[in-house]
């Protein structure tokens, strides 16, 4: 699994791609959205990170001292849901995943939204799994890689550093 100065442009172009299809199909995402696309030169994901589209925790903390960096792409249905690359702690390696941002939405939802908010969950849920899916059929760098890149080790009777494996 890769550091975030092993990400390429080119494979971080892929992901983008990826979300962006699974999320907009053959539709222009919005304005917003594509103005996020715009990012400074650099050839990995730790040089592009650095420009202000990205959120970054902590906050302000250059790219490589993160934990987590997000990408706000959204979908049709709900703007908030983000692109994000997550920091392994045990290894310090680094994975794709989607933030769906929307875990609180049912706890804020009155009775009259509860139906609606729940299928947008659904919606979102079901949309990040198509595009982890395709990242992992594509060769990116996603949890379940992770996960896979860790087991064969740990099968074999050595110490992966992975207490989920």
């Amino acid at each position: 699994m890769p550091q975030l100065t092993e990400i390429t442009r080119a494979d971080f172009e892929k992901a983008v791609r990826i979300y962006l299809d699974e999320a907009y199909g053959t539709g222009e995402p919005p304005e917003r959205v594509r103005e996020r696309l715009v990012w400074p030169e650099g050839e990995t994901l730790a040089e592009i990170a650095a420009g202000e589209v990205f959120e970054r925790a902590p906050a302000g903390a250059p790219p490589a001292q993160c934990t987590h960096l997000r990408l706000r792409l959204g979908n049709p249905r709900f703007p908030h849901m983000k692109l994000g690359l997550d920091r392994v702690a045990e290894t310090g390696d680094w994975v794709l995943t989607v933030d769906c941002h929307d875990a609180r939405l049912l706890q804020v939802a009155g009775d009259a939204e509860r139906d609606a908010v729940a299928a947008l969950i659904q919606a979102n849920a079901d949309l990040k799994s198509r595009i982890e899916r395709r990242w992992t059929e594509a060769g990116l760098p996603t949890f379940e890689q992770y996960i896979r890149s860790r087991l064969p080790h740990h099968r074999a009777g050595g110490d992966s550093g992975c207490d989920v494996c």
